[in-house]
Order: structure tokens, then C-alpha cells, then sequence
């Protein structure tokens, strides 16, 4: 059920961009000196939109992507530590269950 909402969630998502990009297929210019204005010609590149909007969403991922590892990290840490802690407190627990010499151990 989990995947079947995941996959319509994508699709409802993925059809109106992709309308998005079919719909606007003119060329635009993107000036890569914002300050120089149109004069030079060598800081401007002439690509289609739809181009700039599927890198714009892709970047746009990629970036919301990093943000919410680097986030993440403080959970991920801590639950590194819970695990060395519950390894040692197994061991301990298994050392410590073990009979010693002359000592009769009830059975549960």
C-alpha cells in the first residue's frame, strides 16, 4: 500500500511538470555576468526553457537532498551510539549470566 501511494503521489507530481517542459519549448537567453547587461556576447548562452527548468528541479533535488542528510547527521550519530552501547551491554550481560565456579545457577 506504502508503494502504491508513493508511485501516485510521483505520477501526480511528474505530469503537470512534464507539461510544464513540453509547454515551453522557445529559446531563452541566460546571462552568465549578471553586471556586463547583453553586450558581451561570450557570457550568454542561448538554450531551450524547458532545459532550464528540468535543471533548475534537478538542482533543486540534489540541494534538498544534501540539506536534509547534513540534518539528518545528529540522528544517525546518535543512534551509532545506542548501538555500540546496546553491543557492549550485551556482552556484558553475557559475561555476567555466566556460571562461576561452586555457584549453582537456578534455571528460569
Amino acid at each position: 500500500m506504502k508503494r502504491f501511494v508513493k508511485l501516485l503521489i510521483l505520477v501526480v507530481l511528474a505530469l503537470p511538470t512534464i507539461a510544464l517542459l513540453v509547454a515551453n519549448r522557445h529559446d531563452v537567453t541566460i546571462y552568465l555576468e549578471p553586471f556586463a547587461g547583453s553586450a558581451p556576447e561570450g557570457t550568454q548562452i542561448t538554450v531551450r526553457l524547458f532545459i532550464v527548468i528540468g535543471v533548475a528541479i534537478m538542482v533543486g533535488v540534489i540541494f534538498g537532498g544534501v540539506v536534509t542528510y547534513l540534518e539528518q547527521g545528529k540522528y544517525r550519530r546518535a543512534a551509532r551510539r545506542a548501538r555500540t552501547e546496546v553491543i557492549s551491554l550485551r556482552a556484558e550481560v553475557a559475561r555476567l549470566s555466566l556460571a562461576r565456579p561452586g555457584e549453582k545457577r537456578k534455571l528460569p
